[in-house]
């Protein structure tokens, strides 16, 4: 099973692109988004993690491979599904104080849907993905494989938390260590990113057990620290 990191930008055919892992692109592209990470994406080869058409090209590719794929809509995200359409009365929406408005997404029963139209006191919509029926072409290329278990958490490190920089991995006889920075420590998704982590590295390495340890360092003394530093240059 390959660990891998891929770049790529994927655009409609004959239409836009919706999503990229370059900065440039984004921004020219017009969907630059701060709150998103742009760099290559860890991946594992295999496990859905990508479209399924993405996944079976990315099988034959080698490191530093370049392709261009057009991919099938039931090799991408799907046909539309007319019983994915709904009609709901609007009074459901009021309860809950949302005024719904055609265009808008909107969440129900845990599912991502968009508003196609409201009238005659009933709200009609949408639970297809936008890109439904959509022939997908990627332009992707292989950036890097794991070479080891190390490199693997790691792969799977940046899938949970975005990053792997700064965390402390050992890999002992079935078992794995873990030291977080005291930036993901911080995080509010914290619990929710270890348990992503734990189960992602319990499928694919199998130890028996995993550790993760958080350090926090006093920020009074950092500071101190700090400023004996600028005082001594």
């Amino acid at each position: 099973m390959d660990f891998v990191k891929i770049s790529y930008t994927a655009r409609i055919k004959e239409g836009k692109v919706f999503d990229t892992t370059s900065t440039d692109i984004a921004k020219k592209e017009g969907i630059f988004d701060e709150k998103k990470i742009y760099k290559p994406l860890a991946i594992v080869i295999g496990e859905s993690q990508v479209v399924a058409g993405l996944d079976d090209v990315l099988k034959e590719m080698k490191i530093n491979e370049k392709r261009t794929v057009e991919i099938p809509p039931e090799k991408a995200y799907g046909q539309r599904d007319p019983k994915l359409i709904r009609l709901i009365p609007l009074g459901a929406f009021k309860k809950q104080k949302i005024t719904p408005i055609p265009g808008m997404p909107i969440e129900l029963d845990g599912r991502i849907a968009k508003v196609q139209t409201v009238a005659g006191g009933r709200v009609r919509v949408d639970f297809n993905s936008e890109l439904a029926g959509k022939t997908i072409v990627f332009d992707v290329k292989l950036e890097e494989k794991a070479k080891n278990d190390e490199e693997k958490v790691k792969y799977l490190i940046e899938r949970s938390f975005n990053d792997s920089k700064d965390f402390e991995i050992k890999l002992k006889s079935k078992a794995v260590e873990i030291t977080l920075p005291e930036t993901a420590s911080k995080d509010r998704n914290i619990l929710l990113r270890k348990a992503s982590l734990s189960a992602e590295i319990f499928k694919y390495l199998d130890p028996n057990e995993i550790t993760f340890t958080e350090n926090w360092k006093n920020p009074k003394k950092v500071e101190k620290k700090e400023e004996k530093k600028s005082s001594k240059k």
